[in-house]
């Protein structure tokens, strides 16, 4: 049996691959949420440029992560992970996943949706919002897409009624030194979550990073599994969700 890097009373974290955990979790979900890596290079000019600023000097010379891994491994690790959630999600269970900066220049979203169509059957995708100008030449990224598959009908929770949109605004975190390049706003992950899962059901995101959808089940009374390859982002992320479940727990 696996041992939890760190638990609270509502939610364990792993540290190690997903692909090897996930199929280790004798557990149904009722809702999977994360943000994949994206198989996107830092020195792909316009995105090295933006790090830079950010961080100051140039990005070989920083230590910064990387995004994440090359891209043709990011994809099969994403196709892989599909397929095992797949068959640990429950009958009309939700699998949302962040998909980076919207419109190019490398359509991902067009080959993530083909994928999840594949694999679990494609429900939509949202568009978010992001506010302002975001990175980019000629035309600027201020939006993302968030692709949400579901496995089978009808839907095993909804609640966001007959006029839900598409389109949320929500506004964008531009990170610091110290938190995960690609860190999502807390109330980004409280809607999805809010939407298609009810207190008390279990989440599970196999790319936890920095925490935020853990931080987001904790407020939220969901329990929830996270698992982060890194073990620097499993002690960012402990140090996140150590004070979410304090404060629960001083309530209870």
């Amino acid at each position: 049996m696996i041992k939890p890097y760190y638990e609270t009373n509502l939610g364990k974290l792993y540290c190690g691959d997903c692909l090897e955990i996930m199929p280790q979790l004798n557990k149904k979900f009722d809702l999977i949420v994360t943000d994949p890596p994206y198989g996107l290079n830092y020195n792909d000019g316009d995105l090295a440029s933006r790090w830079e600023a950010i961080f100051g000097g140039k990005i070989e010379n920083l230590g910064v992560r990387p995004i994440c891994n090359d891209g043709e491994e990011a994809h099969e690790q994403f196709k892989q992970m599909l397929k095992i959630a797949k068959h640990k999600l429950l009958k009309g269970g939700a699998c949302c996943c962040c998909c980076c900066g919207g419109g190019g220049p490398k359509p991902l979203f067009a080959k993530w949706t083909l994928w999840m169509d594949e694999i679990i059957g494609f429900k939509q995708a949202v568009v978010w919002d992001k506010g302002g100008l975001g990175m980019g030449m000629h035309y600027r990224r201020n939006y993302e897409f968030i692709l949400i598959a579901q496995n089978g009908q009808p839907a095993h929770r909804w609640n966001g009624g007959n006029n839900t949109p598409n389109v949320w605004q929500i506004g964008k975190i531009i990170p610091r030194k110290d938190q995960h390049p690609t860190v999502k706003p807390i109330k980004l992950m409280n809607k999805i979550i809010e939407i298609h899962s009810n207190r008390g059901d279990i989440v599970l995101d196999p790319f936890l990073g920095s925490g935020t959808t853990a931080v987001a089940c904790e407020r939220l009374n969901r329990r929830w599994i996270g698992i982060e390859i890194s073990e620097e982002y499993c002690e960012i992320a402990k140090a996140r969700i150590e004070p979410e479940a304090r404060q629960i727990k001083m309530f209870q």
